[in-house]
Formats: C-alpha cells, sequence, structure tokens
C-alpha cells in the first residue's frame, strides 16, 4: 500500500463507519417515536421529543464525530480518491440493518451492494 495512502486510508474508513452507526442511531431513534410531526401538538412538541431522544444525541455525535474525522482525511488526501469511499457507508448500514434491525435485503440490493464494493475496489486500483 502506498505510504500517503496508509496515512489517511484507516482513518477514512472509522469516519465512514462512525457515519453509518449515526444512520443506524437515526432510525432507532425514528422507532421510538422521535419524529417530526405537524400534527399531535406542532412541531415544537416533535422537536421537544427529539430533543430528549438519546438515540437522536448519540446519533448526532456520531455525524459529527464522523465530520471531523473526515476533515483529518482530506488534510492527507484528494477528495476525488478519498470521496468514493463514502459509498462504503451504504454497505455498512445495510450490514448493520440486517444484524441490527432484523430487515432483509433483497436480491437487488445485495446485487448492488456487489457493485458499490466492487466499484470501489476499481477505483482504488491505480
Amino acid at each position: 500500500m502506498d505510504l500517503r495512502v496508509a496515512q489517511w486510508l484507516p482513518t477514512a474508513l472509522i469516519s465512514i463507519a462512525i457515519g453509518a452507526v449515526g444512520q443506524l442511531l437515526l432510525k432507532l431513534a425514528a422507532r421510538s417515536g422521535a419524529t417530526i410531526a405537524i400534527g399531535d401538538g406542532g412541531i415544537f412538541v416533535s422537536l421537544l421529543r427529539l430533543a430528549g431522544n438519546p438515540y437522536m444525541w448519540l446519533g448526532a455525535l456520531c455525524f459529527v464525530s464522523s465530520m471531523l474525522l473526515w476533515v483529518r482525511v482530506l488534510n492527507h488526501a484528494q477528495l476525488s480518491t478519498a470521496y468514493p469511499l463514502v459509498s462504503l457507508g451504504y454497505v455498512i448500514v445495510a450490514v448493520l440493518s440486517v444484524v441490527v434491525l432484523g430487515e432483509h435485503l433483497s436480491l437487488k440490493q445485495i446485487a448492488a451492494i456487489a457493485v458499490i464494493i466492487l466499484g470501489v475496489f476499481l477505483l482504488g486500483q491505480r
């Protein structure tokens, strides 16, 4: 592995994984009733429910952490080289959805994930 890539690739993968966990936490927040609805007392009550939801706070913390790590990645990598890796977040979210949420993937979704992985692999080749 190119030494320059070795400097930023682990941080990029951690950033992407943390962002994926943030998505999972938002789904858990939504499942627990944290949603923005116009009815039921208006948007203010919905925002209060969101503010009191621990999954929402943990998800937001994940997104902020992911963003800060990504800025570090961009200090070392070209955006055109690093950004395609972000699509791995789709793969991680799909796996977490199956493992944690008990969701099921269709054959079409599995094929799409395989295409994403192949695309990231091809983009990483020199």
